[in-house]
């Protein structure tokens, strides 16, 4: 079989078993939203530049494409498919010897060889030899500086990265590296491949792209999905190769983090612990309710920590409140300031941006809503109620797009029911999710407590008195406030700014129980 016949043979299986995924119909419509994303940027830059403005943390921002993690997503950065920055550009610079002083010069390097490319595509030999003689550029690849070019003028440059330089020298039987200096090769091989191919990338069911971005897409999916054994180093789906001298992309796995590590942190029983596991498994998700301070958000983060480790998996932390909404958790539009003009472009939210990171990742990942009763959760999950139950279905989101949950997502929440009763949660949720009480495990502040000196037998023996007082699980005083090697200098400050102001609250028709529990009478409890 010849390499043309070979394409043909894979791209017909890669149009069945990709582009119409949830994850692929992501990838099609980014294409077009990252172009237009990237010129805004870049002309706002360059407005900024003839006004005098330093561009220094613009540049690095918005010209470089990031990759759509959590952190990433929180702040004011380009989000692009084919990413190459995961954390702080800033501090990889650092690690490596940069000093803060010179970041400017490396971002104006990146400016003036972006907009002299833009400005005549004809110089891109000679802008890539003179940006890479640079002292402060010289490790700079082919995938951190194509995405903006192609971002501009998608016509005259392509976008060029680890897995589409693979393939283009696999089918072209070229040698290309990943050094900017061969960028100008590798464009115009690319072009003349992609020429060649075109006639079987058109075809019915074929998704309505341009060549060179349907060609991307199946380079993505050949080396990120397929994991196709054209060369020996394989990559997983979601996998970002392209790098500086510096692996901005290097994944670290999880830490080991055993069950009985576990169940010695959260102060139970290994058995009890499984028991949760397997609702968690069954479920997929599952809600820790309780009265205050009984550690549902720390043994929701301990059990997170248990289920993503020694793995590439990961665990991101939300917390909901009145105000939170459908948009600002699945997908809203977001004005956005562009050239003293606005914009209102449909920004996704936490939750999609969480499923959009989870689907390149092979394992477990844990997203943790704390507080997920103070929100209105119907209102805040909308349609993915269903998918929270059908997990195998797929749906249309308000805006037109298909979605999923990825099978490897798993949601740990946490609720407080001295603020609402359980019984009181939307029914439609109370079935999807997995219910545990969590009440005051005293095991744990006595173990907290085990070399401190402080006299944790009688705080213990002064909660249960309290708790017995108040006389509703629901409501009860937890432990976490005592949770402290510094306790001995501060319960007097916590009893009587924590604890007093929340039976006031609690009894407040009943002050003389309140005067029980008063600092004045807890610290002859305590210390007599």
């Amino acid at each position: 079989m010849n390499k043309k016949e070979e394409f043909s043979k894979l791209f017909k299986e890669f149009i069945s078993s990709y582009p119409y995924t949830p994850v692929g119909l992501r990838h099609k419509t980014s294409y077009e939203e990252q172009r237009q994303k990237g010129k805004r940027n870049f002309q706002a830059i360059v407005s900024a530049y003839e006004s005098g403005e330093d561009i220094t943390e613009v540049v690095l921002s918005h010209l470089l494409p990031y990759a759509a993690t959590a952190n990433n997503s929180q702040r004011d950065v380009w989000i692009h498919y084919a990413s190459v920055i995961d954390k702080d550009i800033k501090k990889c610079f650092e690690s490596v010897g940069t000093k803060p002083e010179h970041l400017r010069n490396i971002a104006q390097a990146i400016f003036h060889f972006v907009y002299r490319c833009y400005q005549d595509p004809t110089q891109l030999e000679e802008a890539c030899q003179e940006f890479s003689k640079l002292p402060y550029t010289q490790s700079f690849q082919i995938g951190m500086l194509t995405p903006i070019l192609n971002a501009l003028r998608p016509d005259d440059f392509l976008l060029i990265n680890e897995k589409s330089k693979q393939v283009i020298n696999y089918i072209a039987r070229e040698s290309y590296t990943e050094k900017l200096t061969e960028y100008p090769s590798i464009n115009a091989a690319g072009k003349i491949l992609i020429k060649e191919l075109a006639s079987d990338m058109r075809h019915l069911g074929v998704p309505a792209l341009r060549d060179d971005d349907l060609f991307d897409m199946f380079c993505h999916w050949l080396v990120a999905v397929k994991n196709y054994g054209f060369n020996s180093k394989k990559h997983k789906s979601g996998d970002q190769v392209d790098t500086l001298t510096i692996d901005l992309q290097e994944q670290e796995k999880q830490p080991e983090y055993s069950l009985g590590e576990c169940a010695i942190d959260i102060g139970l029983k290994e058995e009890t612990l499984l028991n949760w596991l397997k609702a968690i498994d069954r479920k997929k998700q599952i809600i820790f309710y309780g009265p205050p301070g009984t550690g549902k958000t720390y043994v929701a983060k301990k059990l997170a920590k248990y289920l993503t480790n020694g793995s590439l998996g990961f665990v991101e932390f939300v917390q909901f409140h009145s105000a939170y909404t459908y948009e600002d958790f699945i997908q809203g539009i977001r004005p956005q300031r562009i050239d003293g003009g606005l914009d209102y472009p449909l920004v996704n939210g936490r939750f999609l941006n969480f499923c959009d990171q989870a689907a390149r990742c092979q394992h477990t990942c844990v997203l943790i809503i704390d507080e997920i009763n103070r929100a209105n959760a119907a209102h805040v999950f909308g349609e993915l109620m269903y998918l929270l139950e059908y997990r195998n279905e797929k749906i249309t989101l308000a805006a037109g797009e298909i979605f999923s949950i990825p099978d490897n997502v798993r949601i740990i929440g946490t609720m407080n029911t001295a603020d609402r009763s359980i019984a009181l949660v939307d029914y439609a949720l109370r079935r999807r999710f997995a219910f545990v009480p969590l009440y005051p495990n005293y095991e744990i502040l006595r173990q907290h407590h085990l070399n401190t000196g402080f006299p944790v037998e009688k705080l213990i023996k002064t909660l249960r008195k309290l708790n017995q007082v108040i006389g509703n699980p629901h409501n009860e005083v937890g432990i976490s406030f005592f949770l402290r090697s510094d306790l001995a200098d501060q319960i007097d400050n916590i009893w009587q700014l924590e604890i007093e102001p929340y039976l006031e609250e609690y009894f407040f028709d009943q002050p003389s129980k309140v005067d029980l529990f008063r600092w004045n009478e807890i610290k002859k409890q305590i210390y007599s």
